[in-house]
């Protein structure tokens, strides 16, 4: 009698049995898809929303301001300057004068200028051969120029300061009035200008001015030397 009580009760639950395992087997594909998602959303970074897709670090970097030395995009120039001239077989004086220039292009200028100075004879006077009336005389000179950039760049002062410059060149024609005589004069030199403001130029320049003469008897080319040191606005 308890045999067939057992043998009963092993039949009804047997289909629950059945039913246990296979839920539990199913359970076993069934949810570790889910653990693995869910391990993957914790190893996901967070990206925040108005970062482009991909991006995990966010970069603070400091954006240094960068301001481009410039020339002053006024086409007209007025300076002055003042200097030494050494007229040759005659002593070297002070010359000073003004300049204008209209820069036709960033790499051409055309420019005028109007200079005074003075000769002596003095070092003729001491071996008993006067040039001129008097021992010192006037001496005016002018001319129309045309000039070229040819190495525009910067000079630093220090390490943080740093300024606008160029290398030129240029060359012109005009005349040289001294002793009561005209002379047709030619110019040509170089010259470094820097800018400490767009609108300020400081120019060093070297010209040789050339002019016939005949002091010495002879007919001839003389080459006399110019070096000068100015002063320029833009406008």
């Amino acid at each position: 009698m308890t045999a067939q009580i057992i043998h009963k009760t092993a039949k009804l639950l047997a289909p629950v049995a059945a039913a246990a395992l296979l839920l539990n087997l199913g359970g076993c594909s069934l949810f570790k898809p889910h653990r693995a998602a869910a391990k993957a959303d914790k190893v996901q970074p967070v990206v925040a929303d108005d970062q482009p897709e991909g991006q995990v670090i966010d970069p603070e970097i400091a954006r240094r301001e960068v301001k481009v030395p410039k020339i002053k995009t006024e086409n007209f120039e007025i300076g002055a300057f003042t200097g030494i001239l050494s007229t040759q077989d005659l002593q070297a004086d002070l010359i000073y004068g003004v300049r204008a220039a209209y820069h036709v292009s960033e790499d051409f200028f055309v420019e005028g200028e109007y200079a005074r100075s003075s000769v002596s004879d003095e070092v003729r006077r001491v071996i008993g051969q006067p040039f001129f009336p008097k021992q010192v005389i006037d001496l005016q000179t002018y001319g129309l120029s045309v000039g070229y950039n040819l190495l525009p760049g910067e000079v630093f002062v220090g390490t943080r300061y740093a300024m606008t410059s160029v290398l030129y060149v240029l060359g012109g024609v005009g005349n040289t009035h001294f002793n009561s005589e005209n002379f047709l004069t030619y110019n040509a030199g170089f010259g470094l200008k820097v800018l400490p403001k767009d609108w300020l130029a400081i120019r060093l320049e070297a010209r040789d001015r050339l002019w016939q003469s005949d002091l010495l008897g002879k007919n001839k080319l003389t080459n006399n030397f110019e070096l000068t040191l100015g002063l320029a606005a833009y406008f």
